[in-house]
């Protein structure tokens, strides 16, 4: 399996490519603001993209999606190529999507239509087990951000956790539960700070004093959705920045 990130800032940061990432070059996580610049940027052919995942509806997650859309409606017009796009996300996903690209482009504008017909959208929950990745199983598990917001892992059958995505989140039983698992790779929300006044993202205190106790060297963290990057001191802690290639 191969994770390319793409962009690794948070809602507010100091000028980092939001958070979104691809895997197998297939699935495409989270569509920011600046998801067309990323994608651009990191050469990530737009018509490999067969599913999208949104972990939950705030902007920085979400508001680039009129744009791609945009995108494969004209290269389908222009050259031929044939897009079709799952997407999928929490509940209210499939409103909101239509509600941006309206917003976006007014309601008479074809990629409305192309996106009602060329688009797919499934709404998940806890128990829900979408096919994200060819030949890995998905769990989806929620996590406890201001709104419904969930992550998921990745694992080949029979086998541990090779791959999971951590969205925004507090520290929570479900992250509990997951690095008790002991998932090769945890790419991790980052965004919190020390000293913030009330504790709304994981931090790297969190990571030393919560997290690696239970994963030891087993598992490796790469922070994303920063507010700036860092240099980490701990051998199993890196920083996801854009172009990052993680194989496992």
């Amino acid at each position: 399996m191969n994770i390319k990130i793409l962009g690794n800032g948070g809602g507010v940061n100091d000028g980092l490519p939001y958070n979104s990432f691809v895997v197998d070059e297939t699935l495409l996580c989270e569509t920011p603001p600046d998801i067309m610049l990323s994608i651009n940027k990191n050469q990530i052919d737009l018509s490999s993209i067969q599913t999208i995942y949104i972990s939950h509806l705030h902007g920085d997650h979400l508001f680039g999606l009129p744009f791609l859309i945009l995108s494969a409606f004209f290269s389908n017009d222009e050259t031929g190529t044939e897009f079709s796009f799952e997407i999928i996300g929490p509940d209210g996903l499939e409103k909101m999507c239509e509600n941006l690209v309206v917003s976006a482009f007014t309601s008479k504008h074809p990629c409305i239509k192309w996106m009602k017909e060329f688009c797919t959208f499934l709404e998940i929950s806890e128990v829900s087990k979408p096919t994200l990745v060819d030949g890995f199983e998905t769990s989806i598990f929620k996590l406890d951000h201001l709104i419904d917001t969930y992550g998921f892992s990745l694992a080949r059958e029979d086998r541990s956790i090779d791959f999971a995505y951590v969205a925004d989140t507090r520290w929570c039983e479900s992250l509990h539960r997951l690095l008790a698992q002991k998932p090769q790779v945890v790419l991790i929300d980052l965004n919190g700070v020390d000293n913030d006044p009330e504790p709304v993202h994981p931090s790297m205190s969190d990571l030393k004093e919560k997290a690696i106790p239970i994963t030891g060297e087993i598992t490796t963290y790469y922070g994303t959705h920063l507010k700036k990057e860092f240099k980490s001191t701990i051998s199993c802690v890196k920083c996801a920045k854009p172009g990052t290639e993680i194989n496992v």
